[in-house]
């Protein structure tokens, strides 16, 4: 029976679409994966992929795409707002069918050690690779962004990279690899609002460290355009890294009620990449206050798709 990953890369280039182009062709018709799906962002200037493959098509994969950033992305040159330390900013594996949280910590280490042996691009490992405990979440990683790290490195012992001496590579940066058990989902909260201000704000409710939710380590407030009307707008992105402790409604109902506060609404919700169908269907169980259709059914058996799929293997 086949093993399968998932993966979600971030590149440090969302605006140049030779570069965009060169980068996702090395996920085009490979054996043993599937490129679920890819989103530039000119504004943030980074380049979000998803990828669905074979422990060794993942591989092999980030590697050839990790080279052709390092080939193509200069971070002297590339100003965008998210924060991010590299021109492969990061590279995050998460168990997806019959594979173990080890067997992905082995891949993410492996992967980490190639690309400095062929790149000279030192490494900081985070999730379950993490050497330090304060560098499980990115937040530690990537404090001052490129431009601090960059200078921080050279002065402070505590920023060096795990693999690499204490220099960022003078173009490429560093790049940060590492596995997690569950693959964080990525939601944004619409408000009806051209405040910035309130949608930082809002994002420093969530967050864990002033005060948030523990799971929620990445939050940002940035201008938006609502996808449905393009209106002009504010919107608070999150990074939730166990959607399943944390639920998204929970979030999105803490955020509603303090953006009341400000005499501002919610305009949407919106799911940023693939999610597991579990966190879908916890938010059903909360609105619709469920109780099983049938009986106190576990509901992954009355889902027809998951009949499906067994009956395919």
């Amino acid at each position: 029976m086949a093993k399968y990953m998932l993966s979600d890369p971030n590149f440090s280039d969302g605006t140049r679409k030779e570069v965009i182009d060169a980068i996702i062709g090395e996920f085009r018709d490979k054996p043993g994966l599937k490129l679920i799906g890819y989103e530039p962002d000119a504004d943030f200037d980074r380049l979000p992929a998803e990828l669905l493959g074979t422990p060794e098509a993942i591989k092999e994969a980030l590697l050839s795409a990790s080279a052709k950033a390092y080939e193509l992305i200069d971070m002297e040159k590339q100003h965008g707002r998210h924060p991010r330390i590299g021109a492969v900013d990061t590279l995050e594996i998460y168990p997806a069918k019959d594979v173990s949280i080890e067997e992905c910590v082995q891949l993410a280490e492996e992967i980490g050690q190639e690309l400095f042996k062929r790149h000279g691009v030192p490494i900081y490992f985070t999730g379950k690779n993490a050497r330090r405990p304060d560098r499980e979440g990115l937040t530690v990683i990537r404090k001052g962004n490129y431009e601090g790290l960059r200078d921080a490195v050279l002065i402070d012992p505590s920023r060096a990279p795990d693999i690499g001496p204490a220099k960022l590579h003078p173009t490429a940066g560093a790049t940060i690899v590492g596995a997690a058990e569950q693959h964080d989902a990525y939601f944004n909260v619409v408000l009806d609002t051209t405040d910035l201000a309130i949608a930082k704000k809002l994002a420093s409710y969530v967050r864990g460290k002033t005060g948030g939710f523990t799971n929620i380590q990445g939050t940002i407030g940035l201008p938006n355009v609502h996808r449905r009307t393009g209106k002009q707008c504010v919107i608070v992105s999150i990074e939730v890294s166990n959607p399943l402790q944390t639920p998204l409604h929970r979030i999105y109902n803490l955020l509603k009620a303090e953006a009341a506060r400000y005499g501002v609404n919610v305009l949407a919700g919106q799911v940023c990449g693939t999610i597991a169908a579990e966190v879908l269907v916890q938010t059903a169980e909360w609105y619709l206050q469920l109780e099983g259709i049938n009986g106190p059914w576990d509901y992954k058996s009355q889902i027809l798709e998951n009949h499906l799929l067994d009956l395919q293997g």
